[in-house]
């Protein structure tokens, strides 16, 4: 456990130093730290992925059998692009050393897309679910992966905190 904890330390440190160096450059901005312990944020992170794959999955084979018939089909598909969207920011603030020391923007488009359309595809899941009357299992599996990606997500979304703080293990 400790050597989990020494690399995603080294890592957070390695993020601390490109923030340092943006700031002596006078380009670092209003930022908003992540304030959770970096296991925690591993474990919420693991399984937020879990959930947003899930999601994802569940959805291409949905809509690959049934099609595109009603509204909340073109609605739930949005909540994948957003899903899709927050997923591919993120591994972008990662690349460039800023997703746990991020803007507002970034922490918006990065966390708050990816979660918040969790939150929004497992509830048209389950307007999906009263509204028709075909219940298939790819629809609960978009619930339950919307659902786990929402809860798992949003501690580490809600986590940030505005400033630069370092030393956050």
């Amino acid at each position: 456990m400790s050597k989990i904890k020494e690399v995603l330390h080294e890592k957070r440190k390695i993020t601390e130093e490109h923030i340092k160096q943006l700031q002596q450059e006078g380009k670092q901005g209003i930022r908003y730290t992540a304030m959770m312990p970096d296991i925690t944020f591993l474990v919420l992170g693991l399984l937020s992925d879990v959930g947003w794959i899930i999601h994802l999955v569940a959805g291409i084979i949905y809509f690959c059998k049934n099609g595109f018939h009603y509204v909340s089909d073109y609605i739930s598909l949005i909540a994948l692009i957003g899903i899709i969207f927050g997923i591919a920011y993120i591994i972008y603030l990662n690349k460039i050393h800023e997703k746990e020391i991020a803007t507002k923007l970034q922490k918006d488009f990065s966390f708050g897309v990816t979660v918040y359309s969790g939150l929004a595809g497992a509830v048209i899941g389950i307007f999906q679910i009263i509204t028709h009357t075909n219940i298939s299992s790819e629809l609960v599996w978009i619930i339950l992966g919307g659902f786990l990606n929402f809860a798992s997500g949003l501690p580490i979304y809600l986590s940030f905190k505005k400033g630069i703080f370092y030393g956050v293990k």
